[in-house]
């Protein structure tokens, strides 16, 4: 399911990746291909960008942006940003959390390999788990065996 509620009468699909700002919790839902927020001390959740159902690669703001079917995979914060791996699109996303406005910050959509670069010059090849440690992204390129750092 994909329904915004209060505790159980919430619904996810194949939830994945999960990370807290210590207020929220942002939840990587990947068979909605949505980012969700749950208020941990009320237990409210809510669709913070995507829209279940549709795909795609789209920068946009909350529901206008899309991530590929069957992603996103991982998610980790800076507190002020959500980074979220779009693996099947095989790029990095940012999600400010003030605004719900996503970018492809690495990578670029349909196009897979291994290439350290900056931006879209990048390549990834279904990139899967990324933390940071404040200042850098740390991501577990899945087919390519590889770990990845984004400065």
């Amino acid at each position: 399911g994909s329904t915004d509620g209060t505790g159980t009468a919430a619904l996810f699909n194949s939830p994945h990746g999960i990370t807290t700002d210590g207020t929220n919790l942002f939840v990587a839902d990947m068979g909605n291909s949505t980012i969700r927020k749950i208020v941990i001390s009320t237990g409210v959740v809510t669709t913070i960008a995507g829209s279940a159902g549709a795909y795609g690669s789209t920068d946009g703001t909350g529901s206008a942006a899309r991530f590929s079917s069957g992603s996103p995979c991982g998610i980790t914060t800076d507190g002020t940003n959500l980074f979220v791996t779009d693996m099947d699109n095989h790029t990095i996303r940012k999600i400010v959390i003030s605004t719900a406005a996503v970018t492809t910050i690495a990578g670029s959509a349909g196009v897979y390999g291994s290439t350290d670069a900056t931006g879209t010059s990048a390549k990834f090849n279904y990139p899967g788990s990324i933390t940071t440690d404040g200042t850098n992204l740390f991501v577990a390129d899945t087919y390519n065996h590889t770990i990845r750092k984004i400065q």
